[in-house]
């Protein structure tokens, strides 16, 4: 089985992909805050918070122009030499947004989402050290959430 694998972010294609891969995540925290704020009369003290609902918003609103900045420039942005493939990375971004969509730990929305906004930077900078080090701590936040 000697697959071809291509390295992540080597094409404008691949790197448009991360953009949509960003705004789907910024829909899955849209979706998971708004459920929150319905279900907050319920649950209390236990339920989200204004502050906490502002702060998801605004990072919703971040990965959105994130995610538009990598569009408007993919070209720009390709990073080449990376060992995670274009497969791994997708699937994730998909393990992310899954993640936000099935747990109601706001705070562990406000990690994934702020080191989903730290691997838009690493790539903008076209930083593959970056990049490689932000991958490791989106896995490590997603075990964190996995741990809950």
């Amino acid at each position: 089985m000697n697959e071809r694998r291509e390295a992540a972010l080597s094409s404008a294609m691949r790197v448009e992909q991360l953009g949509d891969s960003l705004s789907q995540a910024a829909a899955a925290l849209h979706e998971a805050v708004m459920r929150a704020i319905r279900r907050r009369a319920s649950l209390g003290p236990a339920g989200i918070t204004q502050a906490q609902a502002q702060a998801v918003f605004a990072l919703e609103v971040a990965l959105r122009q994130q995610a538009n900045a990598l569009y408007a420039d993919a070209a720009g942005h390709i990073i080449t030499g990376l060992g995670t493939a274009q497969r791994q990375l997708s699937g994730l971004l998909d393990t992310v947004r899954q993640r936000i969509a099935r747990h109601d730990n706001v705070s562990h929305w406000i990690s994934l989402a702020t080191s989903l906004l730290n691997l838009g930077r690493a790539v903008l900078a076209r930083s593959a050290e970056r990049v490689l080090s932000t991958l490791a701590t989106v896995r490590e936040r997603l075990r964190e959430v996995a741990g809950d």
